[in-house]
């Protein structure tokens, strides 16, 4: 189950533009560049501060430690109080940097989350036939907190620092010009390892992030389907399979922390370098008389300072490395745009009659072979239509074409005369209600899942709804009614159950037209009947496309389709068809007859068209 195919239209060897990616992360930050530049400027005032220790070092040393030069002690006690007092701006200074650096990154990355999960959500399904749900989840989760890291940190931070060593470099040259330049040889070393490693680590980074990315879309499809791995007892396979996945991600990982280990050692060789160049230079000047005592101990505390922040530069470095190829990824997501989309001047259509037309309808999945080809079918509101035909035949196809869950290849769909590309995306899906063999249920309660189908219905609605759709009884003897937890995907709750409550959300959306995906077949005897009860209230007044197999859905329908390798073949009441001595629906129906006659044990026949 493992996959190593590329994801979102872009093969890994082919990297979006990091620059590009920041520039768009960018335009998240703009809104919030004043909180921003309140961070930087609180960031700068807190570095600054400790500026004048190691002047007051040199004060101390020089002028009140030499008996020569000797200050009364009230200058003394003025000096460290007015000390003890700038360290009291500093530490709210601290308080309002780190507050609105997270405020900044949080609100950013909370736009940006947003505006990913609402692009998604516009995604058409074809998308999401391409990708894994769990790889799309990384992107939204892993990925975005990653990204989050270079406002929090690397930004706010990076700006700091920079800062904080320009004004260190200029006290350094205040003090000795001759010791700032002895102090400053290293830093054309520490750029061009930082420039050297950048590039690896960062395409490392996009690797390490792909590879998390494949691990989460295996857990995420082999969680759901756990009971077909253990029904086939594949425990140990998948165990292996994961243990291989996970040894290629922890390479992919140990390669990015050596490159990080190798330049956070190099950069602190460097650091420490400086200050013993700057001590060996220092003495010498002191013992010349050239430098005094108190100067050498300030410039060896300020160079302190300067080294600190350009450590911190490195780390940030690595930290960039990560935000800029986890924000590659987030984009590649918005590049990817859905395939159905709305044209220019689509109208909002009000409550439809429901009369459709299907006009030589062709649709094809990714420049395939055609699935549906040439497909006609004109359908008068009010009319109930029964799609039937083999597996593969296109049926399940031709009715995601009505809602533009896909897009049609060639020819085009009406609803009451007007085509449905004319139309907008939400008005159009108001008009169609879907009740699907395995109807989807959320984590939540029965009333919340019921009012999917109407977010505003009252209490009086949600019940007349359960009630035509015969759930009323089944939802009463649970301990608590409409509070009851489903569960994920309804698991508390049987076929027969989950089933009805789809036909009552189905009630409470009250759309003129139906999709009915063999919406009996995976039922037991009592639970169908129960089902094609509530459909024949469902159905009235409204046009319905129904999926089915078993004649007992099909025969009261106001005409059947008659399907096969994406044509449609035969049409008309299931008594006429009947008539047909040659036609595919007798051959179908008589398939259907013979299995019912025939005993339990006998399987020479097979019961479905498939």
């Amino acid at each position: 189950m493992v996959s190593s195919s590329p994801l979102f239209l872009k093969p890994a060897d082919a990297p979006a533009p990091s620059q590009r990616s920041l520039k768009r992360f960018l335009g998240f930050v703009r809104p919030y560049r004043a909180v921003l530049v309140a961070a930087v400027a609180c960031g700068v005032v807190r570095y600054l501060i400790p500026l004048a220790l190691p002047w007051t070092v040199k004060i101390l040393v020089d002028e009140f430690f030499s008996p020569a030069r000797a200050q009364p002690p009230l200058s003394l006690h003025l000096l460290m109080g007015g000390l003890c007092a700038l360290y009291g701006f500093y530490a709210v200074a601290s308080y309002w940097r780190s507050y609105l650096a997270g405020l900044a990154g949080h609100r950013v990355i909370f736009d940006l989350r947003q505006a990913l999960y609402l692009h998604v959500q516009r995604m058409s399904l074809s998308f999401f036939d391409r990708q894994r749900i769990g790889a799309v989840v990384s992107r939204m989760t892993t990925d975005i907190a990653s990204a989050q890291n270079f406002v929090g940190a690397a930004f706010v931070n990076t700006v700091m620092d920079l800062s904080c060593v320009a004004i260190i470099i200029g006290v350094l040259f205040v003090a000795d010009p001759r010791l700032a330049l002895v102090s400053l040889s290293v830093l054309p070393c520490y750029a061009l390892i930082s420039y050297r490693l950048q590039k690896r680590i960062r395409e490392k980074s996009r690797a390490i992030h792909h590879q998390l990315q494949e691990i989460s879309g295996d857990l995420h499809e082999q969680f759901a389907g756990i009971s077909t791995i253990q029904a086939f007892t594949q425990e140990e396979a998948e165990a292996q399979a994961f243990r291989a996945q996970s040894e290629t991600y922890f390479d992919t990982v140990m390669g990015n922390v050596k490159l990080q280990s190798i330049a956070l050692g190099l950069t602190g060789f460097l650091t420490a370098l400086g200050p013993i160049l700057v001590l060996w230079f220092g003495a010498t000047a002191v013992q010349s008389g050239r430098l005094t005592v108190g100067t050498l101990m300030a410039f060896y505390g300020y160079l302190g300072m300067l080294y600190q922040p350009i450590q911190r530069l490195t780390e940030l470095n690595l930290i960039l490395a990560n935000s800029l190829a986890a924000m590659d990824r987030i984009f590649e997501v918005f590049d990817t745009y859905p395939d159905v989309q709305e044209r220019k001047g689509a109208k909002r259509l009000a409550r439809a009659r429901g009369e459709l037309l299907f006009d030589e309808v062709t649709f094809r999945y990714e420049h395939r072979e055609p699935v549906l080809e040439g497909c006609s079918l004109a359908i008068p509101a009010g009319t109930t239509v029964a799609l039937v035909g083999p597996s593969g035949a296109g049926k399940s196809t031709l009715v995601k074409l009505l809602p533009r869950f896909y897009e049609v290849t060639d020819g085009r769909i009406t609803m009451d005369g007007v085509d449905i590309r004319d139309i907008t995306l939400n008005s159009l899906r108001r008009q169609i209600a879907i009740v699907s063999q395995d109807p989807i249920l959320f984590s939540g309660t029965i009333a919340e899942n019921l009012r999917y189908g109407q977010p505003s219905a009252t209490e009086e609605a949600l019940r007349a709804a359960a009630g035509a759709a015969f759930a009323d009884a089944f939802i009463e003897q649970l301990p608590e009614g409409y509070a009851t937890e489903v569960g994920e995907r309804g698991l508390r709750l049987s076929g027969g159950q989950k089933q009805r409550l789809a036909i009552a959300r189905a009630f409470l959306k009250d759309a003129p037209i139906l999709i009915l995906d063999e919406p009996t077949s995976a039922l037991d005897a009592e639970s169908e009947e129960l089902i094609k009860r509530a459909l024949q209230r469902l159905l009235k007044g409204r046009t319905a496309l129904i999926i089915a197999h078993r004649l007992s859905t099909i025969e009261h329908a106001d005409r059947v389709v008659v399907m096969d390798e994406g044509r449609i073949v035969e049409q008309g009441r299931h008594e006429e068809l009947l008539g047909h001595p040659n036609g595919l629906y007798r051959r179908y129906a008589e398939r259907q007859l013979t299995a019912r006659l025939q005993p339990p044990d006998d399987q020479s026949l097979d019961v479905r068209l498939v």
